[in-house]
């Protein structure tokens, strides 16, 4: 099978996103739950927008094996949304924003370049997404 080509300055298909820039803030708000008390009900609303196909991506903006952070911001998600509106409606439900934990910036952004390149190994059960390798569950009777 050839290699597909196309021309680089065709017209772009574009998804419209919004860039969900989170920093901590510097003192936790009076009356806030515990921080840890937030965790599970963060991980599900991801989780939630992950079903439901608006997540693009999501976490922390650091790479801790070179000790780099980031001047942006503590973590960021990528959400699928038609317009700021829409994406400030949904992202300001973040469980640590709501509870005044982390302030959040929305920003516009376009994904019109990249890919993401996914494998299914029947053989050996894996499931492979870019550079990543999960394990699928034995699904026999």
């Amino acid at each position: 099978m050839g290699e597909l080509r196309q021309d680089v300055m065709r017209p772009m298909k574009r998804e419209q996103c919004y860039l969900c820039l989170m920093t901590l803030a510097e003192r936790p708000p009076a009356g806030a739950p515990p921080r840890e008390e937030l965790r599970r009900p963060h991980k599900e609303w991801m989780a939630e927008l992950e079903r439901k196909g608006l997540l693009f991506g999501a976490g922390k903006l650091e790479n801790p094996k070179r000790s780099e952070t980031s001047d942006f911001g503590y973590a960021m998600f990528i959400l699928r949304a038609d317009s700021r509106d829409e994406a400030e409606a949904i992202a300001f439900q973040e469980p640590n924003t709501k509870a005044g934990y982390r302030s959040m910036q929305v920003i516009p952004w376009q994904r019109t370049e990249g890919d993401i390149n996914i494998s299914i190994n029947f053989t050996n059960g894996t499931v492979k997404i870019d550079r990543r390798s999960f394990l699928m569950e034995n699904g026999a009777e």
